[in-house]
Protein backbone atom coordinates (compact mmCIF):
# COMPACT_ATOMS: atom_id res chain seq x y z
CA UNK A 1 0.00 0.00 0.00
CA UNK A 2 1.40 3.37 -1.03
CA UNK A 3 1.56 5.81 1.83
CA UNK A 4 0.67 9.48 1.45
CA UNK A 5 3.67 11.76 1.35
CA UNK A 6 3.34 14.32 4.15
CA UNK A 7 6.72 16.06 4.13
CA UNK A 8 7.21 18.87 1.61
CA UNK A 9 10.69 19.88 0.44
CA UNK A 10 12.09 22.42 -2.00
CA UNK A 11 14.97 21.99 -4.44
CA UNK A 12 16.89 25.00 -5.77
CA UNK A 13 18.11 24.99 -9.37
CA UNK A 14 20.96 27.51 -9.21
CA UNK A 15 22.59 28.26 -12.55
CA UNK A 16 25.56 30.34 -13.72
CA UNK A 17 25.77 30.29 -17.55
CA UNK A 18 26.00 26.56 -18.44
CA UNK A 19 26.82 25.34 -14.90
CA UNK A 20 24.63 24.28 -11.98
CA UNK A 21 25.46 24.32 -8.28
CA UNK A 22 25.56 20.84 -6.73
CA UNK A 23 26.55 20.05 -3.15
CA UNK A 24 27.69 16.85 -1.48
CA UNK A 25 25.52 16.09 1.53
CA UNK A 26 27.22 15.34 4.83
CA UNK A 27 26.50 12.71 7.47
CA UNK A 28 24.56 15.35 9.45
CA UNK A 29 21.60 15.27 7.05
CA UNK A 30 18.64 12.97 7.49
CA UNK A 31 18.48 11.67 3.90
CA UNK A 32 20.86 11.40 0.98
CA UNK A 33 24.03 11.18 3.05
CA UNK A 34 27.07 11.42 0.77
CA UNK A 35 25.01 12.17 -2.35
CA UNK A 36 25.66 14.98 -4.81
CA UNK A 37 22.49 17.00 -5.37
CA UNK A 38 21.09 20.49 -5.73
CA UNK A 39 20.45 22.39 -2.51
CA UNK A 40 17.23 21.22 -0.90
CA UNK A 41 15.40 21.23 2.37
CA UNK A 42 12.13 20.62 4.16
CA UNK A 43 9.56 23.36 4.60
CA UNK A 44 9.24 24.60 8.15
CA UNK A 45 5.86 25.25 9.79
CA UNK A 46 3.91 28.02 8.02
CA UNK A 47 6.74 28.60 5.52
CA UNK A 48 6.07 29.09 1.80
CA UNK A 49 8.12 27.24 -0.79
CA UNK A 50 9.75 30.52 -1.81
CA UNK A 51 10.71 31.33 1.79
CA UNK A 52 12.14 27.83 2.26
CA UNK A 53 14.22 28.14 -0.92
CA UNK A 54 15.74 31.44 0.19
CA UNK A 55 16.45 30.12 3.70
CA UNK A 56 17.98 26.81 2.60
CA UNK A 57 20.27 28.36 -0.02
CA UNK A 58 21.46 31.07 2.39
CA UNK A 59 22.03 28.53 5.19
CA UNK A 60 23.95 26.03 3.04
CA UNK A 61 26.01 28.18 0.64
CA UNK A 62 25.50 31.83 1.63
CA UNK A 63 23.81 32.95 -1.58
CA UNK A 64 20.86 35.31 -1.68
CA UNK A 65 18.51 34.00 -4.36
CA UNK A 66 15.18 34.89 -5.91
CA UNK A 67 12.85 31.96 -6.66
CA UNK A 68 11.67 32.29 -10.26
CA UNK A 69 9.47 29.38 -11.29
CA UNK A 70 8.39 26.02 -9.93
CA UNK A 71 9.06 23.56 -12.75
CA UNK A 72 7.98 20.21 -11.32
CA UNK A 73 7.32 18.10 -8.27
CA UNK A 74 8.37 14.50 -7.79
CA UNK A 75 8.56 12.08 -4.87
CA UNK A 76 11.95 11.76 -3.19
CA UNK A 77 14.03 8.62 -3.77
CA UNK A 78 12.74 7.14 -0.50
CA UNK A 79 9.15 8.32 -1.10
CA UNK A 80 9.22 10.23 2.21
CA UNK A 81 8.95 13.74 0.74
CA UNK A 82 7.41 15.53 -2.18
CA UNK A 83 10.19 17.55 -3.86
CA UNK A 84 9.28 20.89 -5.44
CA UNK A 85 11.95 21.95 -7.98
CA UNK A 86 12.37 25.70 -8.55
CA UNK A 87 14.51 27.72 -10.91
CA UNK A 88 16.24 30.61 -9.17
CA UNK A 89 18.24 33.75 -9.86
CA UNK A 90 21.29 34.72 -7.81
CA UNK A 91 20.84 38.17 -6.26
CA UNK A 92 24.11 38.41 -4.34
CA UNK A 93 26.96 36.51 -2.77
CA UNK A 94 29.58 33.97 -3.77
CA UNK A 95 28.76 30.34 -3.11
CA UNK A 96 30.72 28.83 -0.23
CA UNK A 97 29.98 26.08 2.26
CA UNK A 98 28.26 27.66 5.26
CA UNK A 99 26.64 24.62 6.89
CA UNK A 100 27.68 21.29 8.35
CA UNK A 101 25.03 19.75 6.07
CA UNK A 102 27.41 20.22 3.11
CA UNK A 103 30.92 18.76 2.75
CA UNK A 104 31.72 19.82 -0.83
CA UNK A 105 30.25 21.88 -3.67
CA UNK A 106 30.83 22.19 -7.41
CA UNK A 107 29.54 24.18 -10.36
CA UNK A 108 28.91 21.49 -12.96
CA UNK A 109 27.64 21.20 -16.52
CA UNK A 110 24.90 18.69 -17.24
CA UNK A 111 27.50 16.23 -18.55
CA UNK A 112 29.70 16.68 -15.44
CA UNK A 113 26.61 16.26 -13.25
CA UNK A 114 26.04 12.82 -14.77
CA UNK A 115 29.57 11.79 -13.70
CA UNK A 116 29.10 12.69 -10.02
CA UNK A 117 28.92 9.67 -7.72
CA UNK A 118 26.61 9.02 -6.06
CA UNK A 119 23.86 11.14 -7.61
CA UNK A 120 20.09 10.67 -7.75
CA UNK A 121 18.91 9.70 -11.25
CA UNK A 122 15.70 11.69 -10.76
CA UNK A 123 17.74 14.88 -10.21
CA UNK A 124 19.53 14.26 -13.50
CA UNK A 125 16.20 13.78 -15.31
CA UNK A 126 14.88 17.09 -13.98
CA UNK A 127 18.02 18.94 -15.08
CA UNK A 128 17.92 17.28 -18.50
CA UNK A 129 14.36 18.61 -18.86
CA UNK A 130 15.58 22.20 -18.40
CA UNK A 131 16.85 22.25 -21.98
CA UNK A 132 13.24 21.84 -23.12
CA UNK A 133 12.19 25.03 -21.31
Amino acid sequence: MKRDIQRQAVVAIIRKSDRFLFVKRSDYVETGKGYWCPISGTLEYNETQEQALKREVMEEVGLEIDPIQKICEIPSHDNQSLLHFWTTRIISGEAQITSNEVVDMKWVTLEEMKQLMPVFKDDIRVFEGLSDM
